[in-house]
């Protein structure tokens, strides 16, 4: 009879790990809207549709930074250590990646997949984190 796995023990995230979290959102929710203005000086239309597009991420992703910042330390992920780590890298190289960002699609598949790893981070299941913070990494042009 075999032993079932021991699953993975369970952190509740400091506040210093949630106000990085809630940071790293909102810096990508800034540059994800300066693309967008920098996308209208150059000629695109409010009403194009990746314009659009990209100011519902800004604001889901704003609304993500503030849900962090007021939950303090109510999440609690398994192994979470590394899940912050692998969280902050992806999106540090998805805010460095929108630093010299021009094409608007490119801005498009980055957000989206920062959508997702906040979608991940809520169902507080290891195996999606690191699944997203891959996505967002590669989407952002990171090696992994």
């Amino acid at each position: 009879m075999k032993t079932p796995p021991v699953p993975p023990a369970t952190t509740t995230l400091s506040d210093d790990q949630m106000q990085t979290l809630a940071q790293s959102f909102h810096d990508i929710a800034m540059e994800i809207g300066q693309v967008r203005l920098s996308a209208i000086a150059a000629g695109s239309r409010l009403t194009d549709p990746a314009i659009v597009q990209l100011q519902g991420y800004v604001y889901s992703l704003m609304n993500v930074a503030a849900s962090l910042a007021i939950q303090d330390a109510n999440l609690t992920l398994a192994n979470a250590d590394q899940a912050v780590a692998q969280i902050s890298l992806a999106t540090k190289a998805a805010d460095h990646a929108l630093d010299k960002l021009q094409s608007i699609d490119k801005a498009v598949s980055i957000a989206s997949s920062v959508i997702v790893l906040a979608m991940a981070i809520s169902t507080k299941d290891p195996s999606q984190i690191e699944s997203a913070a891959r996505s967002v990494a590669k989407a952002a042009g990171l090696a992994i």
